[in-house]
């Protein structure tokens, strides 16, 4: 431990007047014993995973509306001739902690006042309760149980905020351990073939076993002598029906249907979760998600505008899929109107993350995850493509769309809720209600219509992308023949066939008169 470094780092933070947060807390003297043991265990137990904890002895607080918990500079300090003494009583409390927090007491110099340190980091072993005995100690005459410091206020935890401390220090997953109803004759060899084919860097020359593909994916419980018993997350991956196994383990999409008269409706997604993922993305995406192309009056540029961007969509499903705590017994709940997507997770973020941090941020390298191996296999698969980024994504998508930002709903503490909104673009949504003032010509219709009439087609998957590649490029230029070679880099002949698919047997374009012969623009007839 680098003193040195702590000592000018904690004066710092007194010449700044830093309020009292997760990891920093004042005291007036040790005669406050029952305030400075339990914010030792609670700095012990470090719910925000904090490197290191800076308890104030000689300090006394702020406590006016105005500047509240920052320290009273010049501050009161310890004298100099009870500096031992004090170190003694400070160490004395260890005996009312158990397991053992370990921590250190040294004392430092601000301003030519002397104070002491209590400094607690990291710790392992835990999670850490304080006595029972310490209630009945006179001198201090405090609650046994787990504490915690939540933010800048440190309590007996709750019962859920106990069970994140046991399993931050136990490491302990649902996902990870064995379940306890659901055998290896449970999963299905289709669904860990075509997982195997969508995620292997290898040709795989022959059909490997089911056994050998489960043992490959580490799905079997070693311990197992006959192979039989499976791990949760084998059962959320692999069987095509995980929610007889592990109650709620299914999607719902919860429809405010767009109209006049308002009709709820519910439809739910069962089966793996990854295929949950797909057929819900392409569900809405399908139904839901819309653009459009515009053009400025007397302007030869366009832009599109989406109602609600795929990309926040992809990123955010997957990451409630990923980080839902499947223990709890609830489902991952998609709301959808005309204003907005609301994905609802009945759990929130693992500690050291808030929903504040997933507001402001945008990168969260620390995160910690409910399921290790359902994020890895989700990454493997493509869903994820690198740790920590889907909510910066999902930001940056909504920005360059021109929409509102998404946000996090801010619950009361004791909601065990992550709730984010991705709002409607209101330009987008102006337009199609009829409320913007006519200051621009609206260019014809949603991409979603043309591009459904191309799916629909009999032709090849390649065909379709390249029709539906065109048709986002081009939006509503006039082209012709080149501008299909330029974009998809065929010969003539090929692109002449594309003008004849397009205009004679789907019929999305139209001839364009007084431009010469052989120029198009993109209507649905």
């Amino acid at each position: 431990m680098d003193y040195k470094q702590i000592k000018k780092q904690t004066n710092e933070i007194l010449r700044n007047k830093t309020a009292e947060c997760s990891y920093i807390e004042y005291k007036a003297s040790d005669q406050q014993l029952d305030k400075i043991l339990k914010t030792i265990c609670a700095f012990g137990n470090n719910y925000y995973n904090n490197d290191i904890q800076y308890l104030f002895i000689g300090v006394e607080e702020e406590n006016n509306q105005d500047n509240k918990a920052i320290p009273v500079v010049p501050i009161k300090g310890v004298a100099e001739g009870y500096i031992e003494k004090s170190k003694n009583v400070l160490n004395s409390l260890r005996s009312f902690l158990y397991p053992n927090v370990a921590f250190e007491v040294i004392s430092n110099k601000f301003d030519g006042a002397d104070y002491l340190l209590v400094i607690v980091v990291r710790q392992t072993g835990g999670p850490f309760m304080v006595a029972q005995k310490a209630e009945k100690d006179k001198r201090i005459n405090l609650k046994p149980g787990r504490y915690v410091r939540i933010e800048a206020d440190t309590r007996l935890a709750r019962v859920d905020e106990e069970y994140d401390l046991l399993r931050k220090f136990s490491n302990f997953h649902y996902s990870s351990i064995v379940s306890t109803v659901a055998s290896f004759d449970d999963l299905d060899t289709d669904l860990l073939r075509e997982y195997i084919l969508k995620t292997s860097t290898r040709r795989i020359s022959e059909r490997p076993g089911k056994r050998e593909l489960a043992k490959t994916l580490d799905l079997i419980d070693k311990n197992d002598p006959d192979e039989m018993r499976v791990k949760n997350f084998a059962v959320l991956m692999f069987s095509d029906s995980p929610d007889k196994l592990i109650p709620y383990a299914y999607t719902e999409l919860i429809i405010d249907m767009f109209g006049t008269k308002r009709k709820m409706e519910s439809k739910v997604f069962k089966g793996a979760i990854w295929k949950q993922y797909y057929s819900v993305l392409e569900y809405i995406n399908s139904n839901f998600l819309n653009e459009l192309v515009i053009r400025a009056e007397g302007s030869a540029d366009n832009k599109k505008i989406e109602n609600f961007t795929f990309v926040a969509l992809e990123e955010l499903l997957a990451n409630a899929i990923v980080h839902n705590n499947y223990e709890n017994g609830k489902p991952i709940q998609v709301y959808i109107s005309e204003r907005q997507i609301n994905i609802v997770n009945y759990n929130k973020p693992l500690p050291p993350l808030r929903i504040s941090d997933l507001n402001e941020r945008t990168f969260f390298n620390e995160r910690d995850t409910e399921n290790p191996e359902l994020r890895d296999m989700f990454k493997a698969l493509g869903i994820i493509e690198s740790f920590g980024t889907g909510i910066g994504e999902a930001k940056r998508s909504l920005k360059e769309n021109g929409s509102p930002d998404l946000y996090y709903k801010i619950f009361d503490v004791n909601d065990n809720v992550t709730s984010v909104v991705i709002p409607v673009n209101e330009e987008y949504y102006e337009i199609k209600k009829g409320a913007k003032p006519k200051e621009k010509v609206w260019i014809e219709s949603e991409t979603k219509d043309f591009k459904e009439k191309i799916l629909d087609s009999y032709y090849s998957s390649t065909t379709k992308q390249n029709m539906i590649s065109l048709y986002e490029t081009i939006g509503t230029e006039i082209f012709g023949n080149s501008r299909i070679v330029e974009i998809l880099g065929c010969s003539e002949v090929t692109a002449t066939s594309y003008l004849k698919r397009m205009k004679d047997e789907l019929m999305i374009i139209v001839p364009v008169k007084g431009m010469g012969k052989g120029k198009y623009r993109f209507s649905l007839l």
